[in-house]
This record gives C-alpha cells, sequence and structure tokens, in this order.
C-alpha cells in the first residue's frame, strides 16, 4: 500500500502546484478584478461589457477564480461588427455566401447567440501571462471551447503577439486580483467554418482544395460534434473531470501551390497523374473511391484530432509542460494515423542540426530507401509566424477551423510503403497510448492539466467489457513518457487497439508502473490470445521473477542484468525521458513487459488487460493499473547480435 499512496502523493503534489509556478516580482496587483478593470475603464470597454453581461459572463469575473481575458476597446469593436456585417451583405448574393452572423453594422443590434460567441472567444478560465504564449496554441481552450493559436508579427519595429493571426496584443500582463488581462487592436475572429472551407478560402490552397472537392473529401471531414454522445450524470470524481461534450477535429498537413509548382504541378490533372504515379490506377477516374489514387493522396494529409504546431511532437516548443521531462539531444517524435488508414511519423530531431524544425517522415539517411522519394522525406511544418511573413500573400493564413487546424508543409507529402517499412518505420515505435486516441486531443483533454475520466465508448481505440466502466487520462511529467497516463479504473477487461503499422513481424512490448493491492492481477492477450501468465501488480521489481538492479550496482552497467531480464520477459524503461528528475532507466517501478512477437498484417489489432481484482479491499474509483506507452519492433532490431537495441 506504501507505493499507492505515495503515488497519489505525487499526483496531489502536481495538480496543487501546477498553478504556483514562480512569477514574482513581475507584475503589479491593482486590487480590482477583471470586471472593475473594465467598469473603471467603461469609457473604453463598455460594448465589452455589455457583450459579457449578454453571454452571462461578467459577474463570473467578479468572483474568485483566475482569467486571462483578451479584451478590445470600443472602437475596435465596433469596428470588426461593421466588417463582418458588410462581408456577410457583400457575398449574401455570390457563389460562397459567408455567414458571419452579423447583419446589421451596430454592436447594439448583435443577436444574443452572436454576442456569446464573441465574448466566449476572449476568455479564458486560467491564467496566461505573455511568456506563458510559445507559437502554437495556448493549453487551454477559451470559453467556445476553440484553441487561439499564437504566432508573432513585427511591425514598424514594433514586436507583437498575435492571437489566430488576426488580433495583436497591444498591451500585455495587466494582472488583477482574479486573472491577467490583454488589450488586443481587434476582436479575434470566430472561423467558424469547417476544415475544408477554411482551406479553400486561400487561393494559394487552390489545387489542394480542388483535390478536396474532386474527391467529396469535404464530406469526411465536415463533422465537428458528435450530437449522440450524452455525458455523464454522476459527480466529478476528486480533480477529475468528466468531457461534457464530444468535438470531432482534424488536421491537415497540406502544401500551398508554390510547392506543388516547384514539382510540375500546375493543374489538377498534374496533381491526378503524379497521384497515379505513387499510389496506382485502381479504382482511375472515380475519385471518391478510398482506392481511388486522388483520394489516397488527400487523406494522407488528414488526421483525425486537433493537432496545434506545439503539439505536433510533445517538446519544449512553447509547451511548458513538457520542460522537465526530455534530455537535451534526444530526438522528440509523435505518430499518427491518418484517414488514409496509414502511419505519418512527425519528429523534432534533437540530435541533428535540423532539431528547431519539426518534420514529416524525417530520414537520416542521405539517400532514401527508394530513391524516387528524395523529394518526400523530410516534409517541414512551416511555423505560422514564419508561413505569414515569408510572402505577402501568406499574411491573411488563419490556421484555425471550426473543426480543426491547418499546417502548411514544404514539400509534397506521399506514403510510401517501401520507403516507411524499409527506412522511416523501420525502428522501434514507442506509441503513448492516450495520444493514439483522437478524442482526447480534439476534445482538449490528451494535455489537460487535471485528470479526465473517460466513459468507455468515448475513444474508438479503447473498449472494454467486464464491470469496468471507466478511465482516467491525465498529463503527469512525474510519471512517463510523453506524460499521457492511460489509468484503469475498477475492474475490467480492457483493450486498446494497435496503430497501423507495416506489415510484417514485432515485438510487441507495453510500459507498466508496478503498484497495487495484494491479490490484484491481470492478465494480457494480444487479438484474444492469451500472452504468458497473470502479472500480479504488486510484485517487487527486485523480486527473481523481473530481477531488476540498479547499473550503477553491476560491473557492466546492467548489460547482464538486461539480457536476464529480457529472458523472463522484462525490460527496464528507456533512459530518453525523466521520471521526478531522474532517467526512467533508473526507477525501478518502471518497467516495459514483453507482451508477446506475432505478425501484423493490415487490418485491427487489439492488445487487451483483462483484471482480477482482491475484491476484499477494493475501493470504488480504485486506479487498479496505469499503463504509458505501448512499443511495437520490428523483429530485426532485436534479433541482430551485432545491432543491440539501444537504451532510449
Amino acid at each position: 500500500m506504501n507505493k499507492i499512496l505515495a503515488f497519489f502523493v505525487l499526483l496531489f503534489l502536481f495538480i496543487s502546484c501546477r498553478e504556483e509556478i514562480d512569477k514574482s516580482n513581475r507584475y503589479t496587483f491593482t486590487g480590482e478584478t477583471v470586471a472593475d478593470f473594465m467598469l473603471n475603464r467603461s469609457d473604453k470597454y463598455s460594448h465589452f461589457i455589455t457583450l459579457l453581461k449578454r453571454a452571462e459572463l461578467f459577474t463570473l469575473l467578479q468572483t474568485y477564480g483566475q482569467y486571462t481575458l483578451f479584451l478590445p476597446d470600443n472602437e475596435a469593436v465596433e469596428k470588426f461588427v461593421a466588417e463582418q456585417d458588410s462581408i456577410y451583405w457583400t457575398t449574401k448574393e455570390t457563389e460562397k455566401p459567408v455567414w458571419t452572423g452579423v447583419t446589421s453594422p451596430f454592436v447594439e443590434e448583435l443577436s444574443d447567440s452572436m454576442a456569446n460567441v464573441i465574448a466566449r472567444m476572449h476568455l479564458i478560465e486560467r491564467n496566461y501571462h505573455a511568456s506563458d504564449m510559445g507559437e502554437g496554441a495556448i493549453g487551454k481552450w477559451n470559453f467556445n471551447d476553440r484553441a487561439l493559436v499564437v504566432s508573432y508579427k513585427v511591425v514598424d519595429e514594433r514586436f507583437y503577439i498575435m492571437l489566430n493571426n488576426s488580433a495583436a496584443i497591444i498591451d500585455a500582463d495587466n494582472q488583477v486580483e482574479n486573472g491577467i488581462i490583454h488589450l488586443i487592436d481587434k476582436p479575434i475572429d470566430s472561423h467558424y467554418k469547417t476544415i475544408s472551407s477554411q482551406i479553400s478560402e486561400y487561393t494559394y490552397f487552390s489545387i489542394f482544395s480542388q483535390a478536396i472537392s474532386a474527391t467529396g473529401f469535404a464530406d469526411r471531414v465536415s463533422q465537428s460534434v458528435d450530437l449522440n454522445y450524452i455525458p455523464p450524470t454522476v459527480a466529478n470524481i476528486g480533480h477529475s473531470t468528466f468531457p461534457q461534450r464530444k468535438y470531432i477535429k482534424f488536421t491537415a498537413f497540406i502544401e500551398p501551390d508554390e510547392v506543388f509548382n516547384k514539382n510540375g504541378i500546375y493543374t489538377l490533372d498534374d496533381l491526378i497523374a503524379f497521384s497515379e504515379k505513387w499510389y496506382g490506377t485502381a479504382e482511375k477516374g472515380n475519385y471518391n473511391n478510398s482506392k481511388n489514387a486522388l483520394y489516397k493522396f488527400v487523406a494522407y494529409h488528414f488526421v483525425e484530432g486537433e493537432i496545434p504546431y506545439n503539439r505536433v511532437v510533445p517538446s519544449k516548443s512553447g509547451t511548458y509542460l513538457f520542460d522537465e521531462i526530455y534530455i537535451p539531444g534526444y530526438d522528440l517524435y509523435s505518430y499518427y494515423t491518418t484517414l488514409q488508414g496509414t502511419l505519418l511519423k512527425a519528429l523534432k530531431p534533437l540530435s541533428t542540426p535540423d532539431g528547431l524544425n519539426i518534420y514529416l517522415n524525417y530520414s537520416k539517411r542521405q539517400i532514401p530507401y527508394n530513391a524516387a522519394m528524395r523529394n518526400h522525406t523530410n516534409v517541414r511544418v512551416i511555423e505560422l509566424t514564419e508561413f505569414t511573413q515569408s510572402d505577402k500573400q501568406y499574411a491573411d493564413f488563419v490556421p484555425n477551423a471550426a473543426n480543426g487546424l491547418i499546417h502548411p508543409i514544404d514539400k509534397i507529402l506521399i506514403y510510401n510503403e517501401d520507403e516507411m517499412s524499409g527506412n522511416i518505420l523501420n525502428e522501434r515505435m514507442r506509441f503513448n497510448i492516450t495520444a493514439l486516441q483522437p478524442e482526447l486531443s480534439s476534445n482538449n483533454i490528451l494535455y489537460s492539466d487535471y485528470p479526465t475520466y473517460v466513459y468507455n465508448g468515448y475513444c474508438s481505440g479503447v473498449k472494454k467489457s467486464g464491470e469496468g466502466e471507466a478511465f482516467w487520462s491525465y498529463t503527469n511529467m512525474g510519471v512517463g513518457y510523453n506524460g499521457g497516463i492511460f489509468a484503469f479504473v475498477n475492474q475490467g477487461d480492457w483493450a486498446i487497439k494497435l496503430p497501423p503499422v507495416p506489415a510484417r513481424t514485432y515485438e510487441i512490448r507495453y510500459s507498466i508502473l508496478l503498484f497495487g493491492q495484494d491479490g490484484d492481477f491481470f492478465q494480457v492477450y494480444f487479438d484474444d490470445k492469451i500472452c504468458g501468465l497473470p502479472i500480479k501488480t504488486d510484485i517487487e521489481p527486485t523480486d527473481p521473477c523481473i530481477g531488476w538492479r540498479d547499473d550503477n550496482d553491476t560491473y557492466d552497467n546492467g548489460l547482464e542484468v538486461d539480457k536476464e531480464m529480457r529472458n523472463k520477459g522484462w525490460m527496464k524503461a528507456p533512459d530518453a525521458y525523466l521520471v521526478s528528475g531522474i532517467p526512467a532507466r533508473a526507477r525501478d517501478a518502471h518497467l516495459r513487459r514483453i507482451a508477446t512477437t506475432a505478425y501484423l498484417s493490415q487490418g485491427e489489432h487489439w492488445i487487451r488487460f483483462s483484471e482480477f481484482l482482491n475484491s476484499a479491499i477494493s475501493s470504488e474509483y480504485f486506479l487498479t493499473q496505469l499503463l504509458n506507452y505501448i512499443e511495437i519492433v520490428p523483429l530485426h532490431i532485436i534479433s541482430d547480435p551485432t545491432k543491440p537495441e539501444d537504451r532510449h
């Protein structure tokens, strides 16, 4: 029971201390609340006071709490409303009418719903100083359940922080008793178009937009919310929360026309011919068929889930949550399942001179496995700031859509099976279990500060049978790889869908944090085939059946212990990340368990964990097991004695 107590003490301390990051002596408290700040300057902010009151938010800003408000003045609000009204009326009778929600140039004539949308767009329930806003999305959504994307701009030698590339912060960090106010030069546009409509807005994405239209792919990425989802009615458990909605969002990585042009592609017909070169001629001309080459091309550019730039790989690029767990010089990476049904690898190659950038399908080989892929590996994801300032035509680009985000890329993105199996994915692949669930990133759960209690059925990549009904998703830097924790609640029979790796034979492993009560076990299955004996959750890592010993206590830095542990089906954790400041490999409770060796063919594959609890002492909401990641390793990597697997 000591391990259980220690874990929950760590969890409580992390939750309690996250908000106490030292910002002493940097800001001056005024004695005002957020609401008082506006009331005391009502000659400048009366319009926004009215919007907040109509949205029934103004009283909230007079109370205890911590809020960030992005505040435009009266002149900016009036100008914004007039512009939105003009856009509506000038496009109303055209082929592409734009519904802005504003049909009058006067603020006082805004509908209640539009006043609510505008007000909520500018408010976040947490303190964010300017120094917290790195390139990418602000960590917590606004009151509209939308991400605010940060970029930078220099105008007349003055530096500005931009929000959704539309509103500039002109006076930052006005600290009041219950929050922070950033004055902005104009209201933040809500951009309530779908991701395909947002792409079609920009003439410099015209070729890709035509491909979306030709394939009918817009229908596949048109959803924004699951209307069938009914949130639980039970009370929250401790610090954890239940998702109140189930949003459906997408992320697109797309080429501007100039990238296509550099490859001799100027028309949709050119792109069709290019796609057929790589994906074949099955269902030729039938562009809305998933086997068609153009359809495959478009589908490989989309992943489900909302992935801001600073979370394409969980790194130090504006996501301060992760600063304390990474070791300098180690590459950071993530894998995503595209709507083509194949994998996309994102990498921040910190071990190379390219380490300041984020790449898709990055290759360290000078010559790709497939020589024709030379121009289609190392595809760079372009930061919003760089993109909007690289050419005047891109200055108006806004990456936010109602149901996702858009990232421009600098090369044509292709999935080639030979290249992926022979090079890009010819490696040990480590998948954070929570990051495999796009529903968590689509609903701002994946890197949330507090645990989220997720019922069975919320995530398509998780299923259960038996009595267990939920799991916890939580980001805790003191526990595991990339911070995301998947925790079973109560006795259950949980299965996790594996990502679609290239077909071949793999060793499949999972991370395990050993803690539990006497008499607790779980059995592992792969595709419903039993894998070894049940695992006792309270076993000591130093027990002879595991054999963990610290590297410093061995004569050969742990080499022999590694061999002995592998023979018993166990491995130490990797040394590529820190757990409470210490490499995970040196933490005895953090282990890897080898589940099985199996051939993964195309189609779904599941790893399943069936639990057996000591019912005499189990409580109603007891965390029975923590999982962090799954490793899928090509068999040749571990079967070649001349090239042993590294410890990272």
